[in-house]
């Protein structure tokens, strides 16, 4: 008879465990909401330098030692370097795009026509972390599945 018993509450007890674990802890670091207004108020804000960029699998931040960037409200973006000013385009859109970041449906959109270290840039983003003075860029390579990261800090 207690074997009766004790079987079911066993299995009770497994059950739980067993959905107590199936959350999801891979989490981001800060979440970033799908409404892109947040996104182009902070990065409107002021100069930025690129503190990270990890492209094809190498760190590529060297390249834009002394470069600052201005991300101007009519999605005009400026890289500035001494007495060199290059012009591209930039956007912060929602994104219908199914992709393997789910819960952030942000792109960050920046394109250079010249030179070859801006081309680089060119991307369209996935806005992965924000703060008021950073902001965390990052991109799946779908050839080769790594992940390329780009990150602004405020001057």
């Amino acid at each position: 008879m207690k074997k009766i018993i004790f079987m079911p509450i066993l299995f009770c007890i497994f059950l739980l465990n067993i959905a107590g674990t199936c959350c999801d802890d891979d989490t981001m670091a800060t979440a970033v909401a799908k409404d892109a207004t947040p996104v182009v108020n902070t990065i409107n804000n002021g100069t930025w330098k690129i503190t990270y960029f990890f492209d094809d699998n190498s760190n590529k931040t060297s390249l834009f030692s002394g470069h600052t960037f201005t991300f101007g409200s009519n999605t005009i973006l400026t890289a500035n370097k001494e007495v060199t000013v290059y012009s591209g385009n930039w956007s912060v859109l929602q994104s219908d795009v199914v992709d393997y970041n789910s819960g952030n449906d942000l792109d960050f959109s920046i394109s250079f026509s010249s030179p070859d270290h801006l081309v680089q840039l060119s991307n369209n983003w996935d806005v992965f972390e924000r703060t008021t003075t950073r902001v965390i860029l990052r991109d799946l390579n779908g050839g080769t599945g790594v992940i390329d990261y780009l990150t602004f800090e405020k001057n």
